[in-house]
């Protein structure tokens, strides 16, 4: 209440309640889904709410969209393989208190089949509309293709030969070794090598050969990884693939080489990072 010109102004908003749907409970790694939150009045003579809900994965946000109609709807593809608990809270507006969901949504991301957790000789092609995952204790011995369209997770495992993904739907790559050239190029969705976040899920890599990740439009992190060759990160564009992240990472690696950063944009976010080879481009040392 609020007196004014010694009248009393009584101030009210409506109540309401949220709910969140989304189009695909278990998408397969690197397919995006669409989640749909909508605010209902508790009084229907209220009409719809406006202003803005965020959707958070667990304590994480994912984005926040605005209401139309009563609806707010964010596509996401950053959702790395496990569960997730997807739920939302409304800003309110001039006439709606504040509200979030009673509860959690549920979303299940995996892949094409069974995790590959054993040895595996020769070459190793991820298709089109495939997603794969090498898994822990899983081994690689030849050559590495991910095919436009596909998806490929490796976590906890060890490879031997050539990687090359070019047009990756989404590449995440954890706590593995990898020897051989590797190179990501033209991915459409979240590239993840290694992530220097605390508590988070994707340990850095040890990398034995040449690096390049070029040409990435969504969204690149490559971080808390230890190289030995020459690293190029050219041309990746988008906001980082992990949530919160604003542009393309590169952090706290360790790089035996020379190390070439250009044309990523927004602007490449680097801290931490040693070489003990020159630094040049967006890398180059500033002090």
């Amino acid at each position: 209440m609020r007196r004014g010109n010694g009248a009393a102004v009584v101030s009210f908003r409506y109540g309401a309640w949220v709910s969140v749907a989304v189009d695909d409970a278990t998408p397969l790694f690197g397919r995006p889904v669409t989640l749909t939150a909508t605010v209902t009045p508790a009084n229907p003579a209220a009409g719809p709410p406006g202003g803005e809900v965020t959707f958070f994965d667990g304590t994480t946000p994912l984005g926040t969209a605005v209401l139309d109609g009563g609806r707010a709807t964010l596509r996401t593809g950053a959702l790395q393989p496990t569960g997730h608990t997807v739920t939302a809270r409304y800003a309110g507006d001039a006439a709606f208190t504040p509200a979030a969901t009673g509860g959690p949504t549920e979303i299940t991301v995996g892949f094409s089949g069974p995790c590959l957790t054993t040895a595996h000789q020769g070459p190793l092609t991820v298709a089109a509309g495939e997603a794969v995952c090498i898994g822990a204790g899983g081994s690689q011995s030849g050559p590495v293709t991910v095919r436009p369209g596909g998806a490929l997770a490796v976590t906890d495992a060890a490879l031997t030969g050539p990687f090359s993904a070019d047009g990756a739907l989404a590449l995440t790559i954890c706590h593995s070794a990898l020897t051989g050239p590797v190179s990501v190029q033209r991915s459409t969705g979240p590239v993840v090598i290694g992530s220097d976040r605390e508590g988070g899920a994707c340990a850095g890599n040890t990398l034995r050969g040449p690096l390049t990740v070029e040409a990435n439009t969504g969204g690149t992190e490559v971080s808390a990884n230890a190289v030995t060759g020459a690293v190029r990160i050219t041309g990746n564009s988008g906001t980082g693939p992990l949530p919160q992240a604003l542009a393309p990472a590169f952090r706290a690696n360790r790089v035996t080489g020379p190390l070439r950063c250009e044309d990523n944009a927004p602007e490449l976010l680097q801290t931490g990072t040693t070489t003990t080879g020159p630094r040049t481009g967006q890398c180059r040392p500033t002090d």
